[in-house]
Formats: C-alpha cells, structure tokens, sequence
C-alpha cells in the first residue's frame, strides 16, 4: 500500500497537533513535516517532497497564496489542500486559481477531510466545502452553466458516469452492474459526490441535478416530482 506523505502548515498549534493526530492513525497517510509559517513551509516542502500540502490561508510570513502557487509550480509540483476558517472569496479562487486541488473549511468532519487528502493525493480536483461550492455557483449568472462547470471542474470521469446515472434514479447495485464496478465502490463514488457538490442526500442530488439543468428529467415526466431514491 502506498503512503501518502503530507506536510501540514497551520499557525494554529492545538488545530495542527490535532489533525496530525488523526492523519496519522490512517494506514496510509504519514506527516513527514509540520510548519507554522509560510517561509517553513516552503523550505519544509523542498526538504520533504510531500504528497500533499494540507495548507491553512492565514499564516505569517510569505502569504499562503503566494505559497500555494510556488508549490503548485514546482518540478514536479507538489499537490495543495488548502484547509482553512478564511472565507475571502478574492483569496479562495485566487488560491484554486493558482492550482490547489480544493478549498476546505476548517469545520468540515474528519472524515471529509481525510477523503479530500487522498483524493488530492490522487490528483483528483474540485474538493470544496458546501460554502465554496456556492460562492463558485454564484459567480456564474447562468445557474445552469456554473453547476455544469462544477461537475466537470470537480468530478473525475468515473464520479461523473455515477452522478449521471445516480441522477437518472439507478441505484447502487444498478450502478454497480452498467459500470461494471463493485458496490462497495459506487458508494465511494456517491459519498465524494455529497462531498464535492452542494448535497447532503441522495435525494438533493437528484433534485440538484434536475433543478440545475446538468441533467434532463425523464421524458414521460408530467409533474416536478423527485423519483425517490
């Protein structure tokens, strides 16, 4: 099994202790290094070569979104999480805009966070938090055009082929037979989408998906009703 290296930065020493303690109780995952300011983490990251940067945007010294572009433009650039209270929507996209993988709140449970790590180790893209998701969505005017823009901006292939089909009413074992894949890992698929797209429930995402446009309710359809999951 491979071991995903990380470097957390985060000024905040009883956040950062704790994070690190929980990253560490994964199998998988390894905190090779820890900084407290932008300079540390970017002589930190050059020692290193982490995977990942878990990458909090309020730290002294160099700012994090000049940080975040140097690490993002490394050779081979190292992959950034950025994991943080700051709400600025000016820093959020500039950050996703200089190459971050996703843009997490700090209130977000553990286990989304633990996902977002390993799917930012995957090079995955697109890990938000319901908060940015919507500032994202705002920024369009055509609401059928921004969430059109996030499926295909933060979903891999594969978690649009299940969104698609997820959408249409399919269940998981339905999924799971027209892609030819496990259960068990259309329902990995399924928790990422309530993870990336601003949805709780398998029931929201329907309805996301109808309501938005990014999916075109069934023809026979006479009413606005959700088929029931």
């Amino acid at each position: 099994m491979s071991v995903i290296r990380l470097l957390l930065a985060d000024d905040h020493p009883g956040f950062c202790a704790g994070l690190r303690t929980h990253l560490q109780q994964e199998p998988d995952m390894e905190v090779v290094a820890v900084a407290h300011n932008g300079q540390r983490t970017l002589a930190l990251a050059q020692q290193h070569h982490p995977d990942v940067v878990v990458l909090d945007m309020e730290m002294p010294g160099n700012s994090s979104l000049a940080v975040a572009q140097t690490l993002c433009t490394l050779d081979p650039p190292i992959q950034v999480l950025v994991l943080s209270a700051y709400e600025d929507e000016e820093y959020i996209f500039g950050v996703l805009d200089a190459g971050a993988s996703g843009y997490l709140s700090k209130q977000e449970p553990l286990r989304a966070i633990t996902e977002a790590v390993r799917g930012t180790a995957r090079g995955e893209t697109g890990w938000l938090s319901r908060k940015v998701a919507a500032m994202y969505m705002q920024r369009h005017r055509n609401p059928a055009s921004s969430a059109q823009h996030l499926v295909s901006d933060a979903l891999s292939q594969r978690e649009r082929e299940v969104f698609q089909l997820v959408a249409h009413g399919m269940t998981n074992p339905a999924v799971a037979d027209r892609l030819c894949i496990a259960e068990n890992t259309v329902k990995k698929h399924v928790h990422a989408l309530y993870t990336k797209l601003p949805v709780d429930t398998r029931a929201q995402l329907v309805a996301w998906a109808w309501r938005s446009g990014v999916v075109a309710p069934p023809a026979e359809s006479k009413d606005d009703s959700i088929p029931r999951p």
